[in-house]
């Protein structure tokens, strides 16, 4: 139990300090640790606890999600506390980082590293977003009808501004009477 607690935190405070770009970046680090390096969860329990997490809030409640399920074989009330310890490790080193940085940031705007690093983490950002994507859509895509209902989605998200709610529900639904 103290091992698992003490990955949760070395885990997820090496991923809220290299989520540049957003939480959604570092989907695929935590799925390959999650799932392949400590076995706490499958590839499909990993899709659903994302699905789960982007329904109702914002996507990265999926961490509190991750450390929930890696201590739910100690009971309850230890995921629970798996859940916490996973959320705080995620969330308050870049915290701490963020306010230190933002403090200097605009003092630094006439250094030539200033605009350097703001244009290098956009591709990085990018690239690693659709890596997390990939990792997404591999283990919930796996019929012609989901991989069509993908790129409708992918469609819509590109080419209108349809609220991402609406295409949950519709995707939902749609599962719900047509592939059962």
């Amino acid at each position: 139990m103290i091992q698992t607690f003490t990955h949760l935190v070395a885990l997820f405070t090496i991923l809220s300090v290299s989520a540049f770009g957003g939480g959604k970046v570092v989907l695929p680090t935590m799925h390959e640790q999650a799932v392949g390096k400590y076995h706490w969860m499958t590839d499909q329990q990993f899709v659903d606890l994302f699905g789960i997490s982007i329904i109702d809030g914002p996507s990265m409640m999926v961490v509190t999600l991750v450390g929930l399920k890696a201590c739910l074989e100690y009971g309850y009330l230890i995921a629970l506390l798996g859940a916490l310890v996973a959320t705080i490790a995620m969330f308050l080193p870049s915290s701490i980082l963020v306010l230190i940085v933002g403090r200097f940031w605009d003092s630094w705007k006439t250094s030539p590293w200033h605009d350097s690093i703001q244009q290098a983490m956009m591709p990085i950002s990018t690239g690693l977003i659709l890596a997390a994507t990939f990792i997404i859509a591999k283990n919930s895509i796996h019929t012609i009808p989901t991989a069509i209902m993908g790129l409708i989605a992918l469609c819509l998200m590109v080419f209108t501004k349809l609220n991402p709610v609406i295409m949950i529900v519709a995707a939902a639904a749609i599962s719900w009477a047509f592939l059962r």
